[in-house]
């Protein structure tokens, strides 16, 4: 039986994802809340319902998907050595990101156009939190003996962001690069795939991984 409680929970959650595609797409001062409406098949009255205004349902967007540290954490706590938590980590990351791909088109549009401070540090501080994590696995793996010295453990930890980001969120550059006509690709499990095994590579080559 479908409750109005459960009908009221399905009407806000079509709201957040019809909004975050159209912020994904054109930016949130693009958006205005007559076309968002429209294209949620909704009253107007039910945004400000539901969250008040424009402005905080787009940081409801913004907080509901960041990957939390303690997601990270629980998922390191599973992997006994540094290699494999390094790994599980990048890998998380490419789920993550290609999952969430106008999610993720949002936040660094977000950080580039620097335009609401608040949110901009609070997108900025859960994101170094997630590079801390990652870089301490390197330097922690190094101390073990599983990586070699004198490497640049926070570049490393950039790469495995940074190619997963443009991996994710620009298609059209990514199809060219990989020579893969647009109208053909998708991110679907083959390239998924393939930008798993090349991280894995890559941080084995540069970290000396055995």
């Amino acid at each position: 039986m479908v409750t109005e409680e459960n009908k009221s929970i399905e009407k806000r959650e079509n709201i957040l994802n019809v909004a975050e595609i159209l912020f994904a797409q054109q930016g949130f001062e693009a958006v205005s809340i007559r076309e968002l409406a429209k294209v949620a098949d909704i009253n107007i009255a039910m945004i400000s319902y539901y969250f008040g205004s424009k402005e905080k349902l787009y940081e409801e967007i913004v907080l509901r998907k960041l990957t939390s540290t303690e997601k990270m954490k629980s998922i390191i706590e599973q992997h006994n050595t540094y290699t494999d938590k390094l790994f599980a980590i990048s890998d998380l990351y490419a789920d993550v990101f290609i999952e969430n791909r106008n999610f993720h088109n949002i936040i660094f549009r977000e950080m580039a156009m620097e335009q609401r401070t608040m949110m901009n540090a609070v997108i900025t501080e859960n994101l170094y939190k997630n590079f801390t994590l990652l870089s301490d696995i390197i330097r922690k793996g190094i101390k073990a003996g599983e990586f070699k010295k004198n490497i640049d453990i926070e570049l490393v930890a950039t790469t495995v962001i940074a190619v997963n980001k443009l991996f994710s969120t620009s298609p059209i550059v990514i199809c060219k690069i990989l020579n893969v006509d647009e109208s053909e690709f998708t991110y679907g499990e083959k390239h998924k795939k393939r930008l798993k095994k090349y991280l894995h590579n890559l941080l084995t080559s540069y970290l000396a991984i055995p």
